[in-house]
């Protein structure tokens, strides 16, 4: 390494110290202690400086010299230690809110997230490109109200006319409630991130209907998740013209939907992903009939449907997709309604897939011993026009699922890459 040149040595360096988080900057200081070339190629690369893990003491004395030694480079903030304290984040961050005009992302996991971001973190943030807010739940008896340090239960609620962040292009909020009455100011700072491309919304909000005329036209935007949502009026909000990439996923709890009018809020998807729909036929033919330009779609459920659940295969045979080329099933009620639907699209679909577990669910072929359901196997198997995949071991976003039950053979089945096998 010592006959490196300095320009190579300070890339190798630099991908070492960002493949250490949260420990970028003590990887950088261990890194310095190697030799004196080592300490002077570390110092002297702003890059290795950049990023900031905020909330460990430690770090607060060594703070205004790494922001020196980041240069006019931009800035990426961390506040994600959950058991920081707050006289801390507030210590450290103050030392960064002189740069905030640098900073170009801003990622917060903290209970106390919200009252950090209004309270601790400069409303103006000119340069950000990406804002990730989550305030995970901690229980009641981790909040001491005797100690000075420490705030009352933290608030949700975010005020939205404050914030100004003009050039935003990722947005992520978890576990944030937006009240009824901030619905529209939520659409309306929305509206002015004009140059937003990814957003996500999960659990964004608390029990209840928010029934608003009102939308966020969102020009740029391409990529849109909405995660846990609890009423089809949010499926409202949010205009996207431009639209590549949809994911939808009810909540778990049993709502009444009914179908609202977004036929030109998301036609340009292309890529759709729909999560949990399977007890919510309307909601389901609601969504499908706004995106007629999908290719890739994905339907998942978490759980075995019961034998009165309705069929989305049933839905695809009514709704035909004129551009579907793959279809990703996970939760697969009936085979040979499957079939049905393949065959609906037989002049476009090139992709096939279901999960293992699908294959011994109790279906209509159960009197008949299961004959249908295994030529209807035999048929989706011996397409040439389609490419027919079973899905082993994994659910829904990568989850692996150990074991399930085959009724066909009446014995548990452990899943293994590739195949399934017997449990022992």
């Amino acid at each position: 390494m010592t006959f490196l040149p300095p320009e190579l040595l300070s890339i190798i360096l630099e991908l070492v110290c960002r493949g250490a988080p949260p420990n970028t900057e003590k990887t950088a200081h261990i890194l310095g202690l190697v030799s004196k070339l080592w300490r002077a190629v570390v110092l002297s690369t702003p890059s290795i400086w950049t990023v900031f893990y905020v909330g460990n003491p430690r770090q607060t004395k060594h703070l205004q010299n790494t922001v020196d030694w980041s240069g006019d480079l931009p800035l990426d903030v961390h506040v994600v230690d959950e058991s920081s304290r707050f006289a801390v984040i507030r210590e450290q961050l103050s030392k960064l809110n002189n740069k905030a005009n640098r900073w170009q992302s801003l990622k917060i996991s903290h209970p106390d997230a919200v009252t950090i971001l209004e309270k601790m973190v400069p409303s103006a943030l000119p340069g950000i490109r990406t804002l990730s807010i989550k305030a995970p739940a901690r229980p009641l008896c981790d909040y001491y109200p005797f100690v000075p340090d420490y705030p009352s239960p933290p608030t949700f609620s975010l005020s939205w006319t404050s914030l100004q962040l003009p050039h935003l292009q990722t947005l992520e909020l978890i576990d944030i409630i937006i009240k009824p009455k901030m619905v529209l100011d939520f659409l309306d700072f929305l509206q002015t991130c004009t140059e937003l491309h990814r957003l996500v919304l999960d659990r964004l909000w608390e029990g209840g209907t928010y029934d608003t005329p009102r939308s966020a036209t969102l020009q740029a935007l391409r990529e849109l998740e909405l995660l846990g949502i609890s009423s089809p009026n949010v499926l409202r909000w949010i205009i996207a013209p431009n639209l590549q990439r949809l994911v939808v996923e009810k909540t778990g709890q049993a709502r009444i939907w009914s179908p609202v009018e977004i036929s030109s809020h998301y036609a340009t998807a292309t890529d759709v992903t729909l999560i949990r729909f399977s007890s919510v036929p309307v909601a389901l033919r609601n969504i499908i009939r706004a995106v007629p330009l999908v290719s890739s779609l994905t339907l998942l459920e978490f759980d075995f449907r019961s034998p009165d659940t309705f069929s989305a295969e049933a839905v695809l045979q009514e709704q035909a997709l004129p551009c579907l080329t793959t279809l990703h099933i996970q939760g697969t009620f009936s085979l040979y309604l499957l079939q049905r639907a393949v065959e609906v699209h037989r002049a476009t679909l090139k992709t096939v897939e279901v999960h293992c577990f699908d294959l011994g669910l109790v279906d209509e072929s159960l009197a008949r011993e299961y004959q249908e359901r295994d030529e209807t196997l035999e048929w989706l198997k011996g397409q040439s026009w389609f490419t027919f995949k079973v899905n082993h071991g994994f659910g829904v976003f990568g989850d692996r699922y150990w074991s399930h039950q085959d009724h066909k053979l009446r014995r548990r089945m452990k899943c293994t890459p590739g195949h399934c096998e017997i449990f022992p």
